[in-house]
């Protein structure tokens, strides 16, 4: 019967990149003897060679079967490896096992990635679910379980059991169609937009709830996606304001253009909080959570 270990697998793999069993044992912090022993007991369970021997043996290249060996022992013993740490993790709960996160669309593709590269990379066996949860049931989402952790607008009061730490502010564009007649002003004034219809993304609308106003007396138009939001400005239907990037793309093209506004009217940025849950079992992971949002958005307050 075959059996396979990480540590076979190790001197396989290190044998094959090396080229040489005494680098492979350098490389893996074993010795020359025991990596050919475990490469020679493995050729026997399998019943083939894996390396071709030269210079008696101190130069070795992959047969064709270990070529066709290798990228799968690579992937095999990585799976070992979630395995393996997944299996100590268990023993009186050393690991924190599962976090459930929404970002509510205040935070790019690659700013998740690197929320999660950094969680990972401390606890190896954490599994991360994303949620999209809609900003204004926030708290109720967190309060009911569906999520530990996310990401919102500013708020001064919470419910019972739940946190809440300001980790970044978010840069507010407001956008128009290049031939808007908007776009040939200085600097739009708030008496200005009287006139225009307003596009709004109703995920938003809490967090920029101050300017909420400026669309009371005007045509608006509410969708659920940011993104639908900036199609629709493409379009020439109306104007919006929305996070500066989620626009980004559009402004570069020249797709959009972002109005200069008269920023005592119509506030700028919004702040952005992490909600969390105080009962969350591995308080190390919320502290990390919110160190990497901090870092990502350069927030230093």
């Amino acid at each position: 019967m075959l059996s396979l270990s990480i540590q076979t697998l190790e001197c396989f793999i290190a044998a094959a990149e090396t080229g040489a069993f005494s680098k492979a044992a350098r490389k893996i912090g074993k010795s020359s003897s025991s990596v050919s022993r475990w490469i020679c007991e493995l050729e026997d369970d399998l019943g083939y060679l894996l390396f071709e021997r030269k210079s008696n043996g101190l130069v070795v290249v992959l047969s064709p079967k270990g070529e066709a060996l290798l990228p799968k022992a690579k992937i095999a013993i990585d799976y070992m490896r979630k395995l393996e740490d997944l299996a100590y993790s268990l023993h009186g709960d050393a690991f924190p096992l599962e976090l459930t996160v929404s970002f509510c669309e205040l935070i790019d593709g690659e700013g998740i990635a690197e929320v999660i590269q950094d969680l990972k990379a401390t606890w190896p066996t954490l599994q991360i679910a994303l949620k999209n949860i809609d900003m204004v049931h926030i708290q109720l989402a967190i309060d009911s379980n569906d999520v530990d952790f996310a990401l919102g607008a500013y708020a001064d009061s919470f419910y019972p059991n739940i946190g809440g730490v300001v980790v970044g502010e978010e840069n507010i564009s407001l956008i128009a169609h290049p031939d808007n007649p908007l776009c040939q002003e200085p600097e739009v004034q708030l008496d200005m937009l009287m006139s225009q219809t307003a596009i709004w993304s109703s995920p938003y609308e809490k967090a920029l709830r101050n300017d909420r106003t400026l669309f009371d007396s005007v045509d608006v138009i509410e969708c659920g996606e940011a993104s639908t939001v900036v199609s629709l400005v493409k379009k020439n239907l109306g104007i919006a304001l929305l996070p500066e990037y989620i626009s980004h793309s559009a402004i570069k093209s020249g797709e959009v253009v972002a109005l200069n506004y008269n920023q005592r009217e119509i506030t700028p940025s919004f702040p952005m909080m992490l909600y969390y849950r105080m009962d969350y079992p591995h308080p190390e992971v919320t502290e990390q959570v919110i160190s990497t949002l901090k870092s990502w958005f350069g927030y230093t307050k």
